[in-house]
């Protein structure tokens, strides 16, 4: 019972779910690191952008109000309000790609939160289940244990003895069967006289003389 209180089913699942949680959560941590370099990014390029239409705003009231006359310095005004409108136009359309791009990230930190609870959940029941195997595993031990220690207040001490000693021979067929006829611990056949001496024999207990075992009658 104790092997198979360590060995439930259930560890071996909960083992597998908590390494997948762990590879989840570790990926999550890493999108959300993704997360915040993607919206300072976004950031820059929108506080940017505001920069370059402010000053445009500001060429083009200089370029209308008539404070500059000459050709060539009109020339020139307007040339750098072109520059920045296309400058403008860059950091609006990178702004726009790490919006998209935020996007699908907090999609996909969706789709993994959504898995993460589920294995969470799974963790939850298993975690009941193991609990609820071990008393249970744990009731029948100390009810083994109960009847274990009622049964040897009755043995003789000497059989219990002789079990204790036998016991690092033979592991757990030191007590076994007069089956047939014979010594089911035996090897080979036994000995007619010895097989004759265990059938008649009045008690219910006897050491086999041919393999050494403790033989139930």
């Amino acid at each position: 019972m104790s092997h198979r209180r360590a060995a439930l089913p259930a560890r071996e699942e909960l083992e597998a779910v908590n390494v997948e949680r762990r590879r989840l959560t570790t990926e999550l941590d890493q999108l959300a690191l993704t997360q915040i370099e993607v919206a300072t990014r976004q950031k820059r390029y929108e506080d940017e952008a505001q920069i370059v239409a402010t000053r445009i705003e500001t060429d083009e009231v200089r370029l209308y109000s008539g404070e500059v006359t000459g050709l060539r310095d009109l020339q020139a005004l307007q040339d750098e309000i072109t520059s920045l409108r296309s400058r403008q136009s860059d950091l609006e359309d990178q702004a726009l790609s790490a919006m998209e791009e935020a996007e699908s990230l907090a999609s996909k930190v969706a789709a993994l939160s959504s898995e993460v609870e589920l294995l969470e959940q799974r963790v939850t029941a298993l975690v009941a289940e193991i609990e609820s195997a071990e008393s249970e595993i744990d009731a029948q031990l100390e009810t083994v244990r109960s009847n274990r220690g009622d049964l040897e207040a009755s043995l003789d001490r000497a059989l219990i003895a002789d079990y204790q000693r036998l016991r690092p021979m033979f592991g757990p067929a030191t007590v076994v069967r007069f089956d047939a006829g014979k010594c089911v611990g035996c090897p080979s056949m036994m000995p007619a006289m010895e097989a004759d001496r265990m059938k008649h024999a009045s008690e219910d207990v006897l050491p086999c003389d041919e393999c050494g075992r403790i033989v139930l009658l």
